[in-house]
């Protein structure tokens, strides 16, 4: 009879400790602040050009771009022996006279995944095929990275008033 208690509990423990981590909807939608957008008193089309020179100006790569639409993704490795960090940062731009530019980053780890393939013996490798995998993405919520980020915006606009 102990034995099922002591069993008992334990399930009720980890059922307690597994509802702990709460849900990430309950993260979202809950205060006026947001870090990751700003007003620019500019056009939509030079708040959208200084945010790509900011991102080319840290060696990112713009992986897509809607012109049209005043919205791109950029990014940019850290690589770590066969493996890379990724940061990828995606830019909107909303509105026309003060336009309002939303900056939306993640990071993640692209983790190259190698498997060889051999003979029926197993002795003779006859080939081999490498596969990325994407792990541990993680939105960048840092208020500073934003900071430095629009800052950047802040300095190229200034620099295409000249």
């Amino acid at each position: 009879m102990m034995k099922y208690l002591t069993t008992a509990v334990m399930i009720f423990v980890i059922l307690a400790l597994a509802g702990c981590g709460g849900n990430a909807y309950e993260k979202v939608f809950n205060d006026d602040q947001t870090i990751n957008a700003r007003t620019f008193n500019a056009s939509a089309e030079d708040c959208y050009l200084a945010c790509k020179r900011a991102v080319l100006d840290q060696n990112f790569t713009i992986e897509s771009d809607d012109a049209q639409g005043k919205a791109f993704k950029a990014i940019k490795y850290f690589p770590s022996g066969k493996d890379s960090t990724v940061l990828e940062i995606s830019i909107n731009i909303m509105g026309s006279d003060r336009p309002k530019v939303y900056a939306n980053a993640v990071q993640y780890v692209d983790k190259v995944r190698t498997t060889t393939q051999t003979t029926m013996l197993g002795l003779v490798p006859i080939g081999s095929s490498a596969t990325k995998v994407k792990q541990n993405e993680e939105s960048i919520e840092d208020k500073d990275f934003y900071n430095r980020f629009f800052a950047s915006v802040d300095k190229e606009l200034k620099a295409g008033e000249k």
